[in-house]
């Protein structure tokens, strides 16, 4: 038995498509089309800037910023003029007239992620000779708040030197091959 001719279906939309078209029937599209500065905004600004700030909300052509640290407001505040001529390349000339910076916690982004991996020299191990060293430094003192105190300086100490010595190594075997 043989099938019968179907024809050729028409392409498949992709889901972006079909809720863009509709929230524009629902009177939503321009809002839509405001909140893109979401998606957009690590282009506009820049992988170093995206990772100090976090977009929040749009009210009246405003977009809220959330910003990681003082410096970053100032010189976020500096760049505020290239920033939206950006932001009006990627969604129009009248989609963002303003930005309104905020200090905060900045979630969700790369800047949580960096803040939060430990420095390559925090993993050191220390060895034996290293350890006896620290020791016999620490013998003669008899308060146990200042030995614990400077136990933990000297093994952050050692252990950043570590590091260093390796780093210095694997960049002169890197140079030597």
């Amino acid at each position: 038995m043989k099938k019968p001719d179907r024809g050729r279906m028409p392409r498949a939309l992709p889901l972006g498509e079909i809720l863009e078209q509709f929230l524009t029937e629902r009177g939503l599209g321009e809002r839509l089309h405001k909140y893109r500065a979401f998606s957009c905004w690590k282009q506009a600004v820049g992988p170093q800037i995206a990772a100090q700030t976090q977009p929040l909300r749009i009210r009246d052509g405003i977009l809220e910023v959330r910003v990681a640290h003082p410096v970053w407001m100032q010189q976020l505040q500096l760049l505020k003029p290239r920033i939206l001529a950006r932001l009006a390349e990627h969604l129009g000339p009248d989609a963002i007239r303003d930005l309104y910076l905020r200090q905060g916690r900045v979630e969700g982004t790369q800047a949580g992620a960096t803040q939060s991996s430990a420095p390559a020299w925090k993993n050191q191990k220390l060895d034996e000779a290293d350890e006896k060293r620290i020791a016999a430094a620490l013998a003669p003192i008899t308060d146990a708040d200042l030995r614990r105190n400077l136990e933990r300086v000297m093994r952050r100490q050692a252990q950043l030197e570590k590091a260093r010595r390796e780093a210095q190594a694997s960049k002169s075997d890197a140079s030597s091959s």
